[in-house]
């Protein structure tokens, strides 16, 4: 990864430094990045040997959930339909203006996660009902992303200086799963996704995509402008190697027949503010 994005931003830049009469572009940008929910469901917590089923029957976590459900307890329901939440995306960018448009490239950086919830059944003698007490326990997941873009930016309008851009560009993208557990009492308890023997524990890998979107800026003066824009970006996160993910017991056994689909090709959204200096 780290030679690919030396590649994507050292080759604009060799080329960007030549000096043709045309303005070279830098701008360091903040928003937001909506990925779609199709490898969401790497987080539900029983898709892994090492889950909330078989975190609920180890003998030495047991004492803990005794203490905090106080009495017989079991695993009721798992997420159905996990999504992501809107993260944090921030990146930068350089680009060579021309008289009708901008060539660049760029590479942004986002934290996203999962945040949903699995269902205890408590066997709780007092609350004067044949169905046990339910409670929604929360189940977490953490994941980094990175895109590489490289692209033309064509001026839809450029006049008074204010332009309207419409930007294309292909995409190198690396995805990272950081962290997936759930918290109870205030403690947190783990779910292993790695695979034994590997020095990299955490799944994820390097894939391609594209996207388009739609941008405006509006100059300050003639060195720093102020843009707002729109991408969508469709690609593929490289997760895991195997997108027919079987479900696990509380004895780390796959269970036949039921499966969690991972479809790593999917359409993403980000909307960001950039700060652009230019000469």
């Amino acid at each position: 990864m780290k030679k690919t994005l030396l590649i994507f931003i050292l080759t604009p830049l060799l080329y960007f430094s030549q000096d043709n009469g045309n303005k070279l572009v830098l701008g360091v940008n903040i928003g937001g990045y909506a990925a779609n929910k199709n490898t969401a469901g790497l987080y539900n917590g029983n898709v892994t040997p090492i889950n909330i089923l078989s975190i609920f029957d180890n003998p030495h976590y047991q004492p803990n959930f005794i203490n905090y459900f106080q009495y017989p307890s079991y695993i009721y329901d798992i997420p159905r339909n996990p999504q992501y939440r809107i993260g944090l995306d921030v990146g930068v960018h350089i680009g060579k203006r021309f008289q009708n448009g901008e060539l660049f490239a760029e590479i942004n950086f986002a934290n996203i996660s999962v945040q949903d919830f699995f269902i205890v059944a408590i066997e709780d003698p007092n609350n004067l009902s044949p169905d046990p007490t339910y409670e929604p326990i929360p189940i977490f997941g953490e994941e980094r992303r990175s895109n590489i873009n490289f692209g033309y930016s064509f001026d839809l309008y450029n006049k008074d200086g204010i332009i309207i851009g419409f930007p294309i560009f292909s995409q190198i993208n690396n995805v990272r799963l950081q962290r997936n557990y759930f918290v109870i009492n205030n403690q947190q308890y783990n779910i292993y996704h790695g695979v034994a023997g590997q020095t990299n524990t955490n799944p994820g890998g390097t894939a391609i995509g594209g996207g388009a979107g739609l941008t405006g800026s509006i100059k300050f003066n003639d060195q720093f402008s102020f843009l707002a824009g729109y991408y969508a970006q469709y690609s593929k996160i490289n997760l895991i190697e195997n997108n027919e993910l079987t479900a696990y017991d509380e004895n780390s056994q796959q269970i036949p027949g039921n499966t969690v689909t991972i479809k790593p090709w999917g359409l993403h959204h980000s909307i960001f503010a950039r700060i652009i200096w230019s000469w």
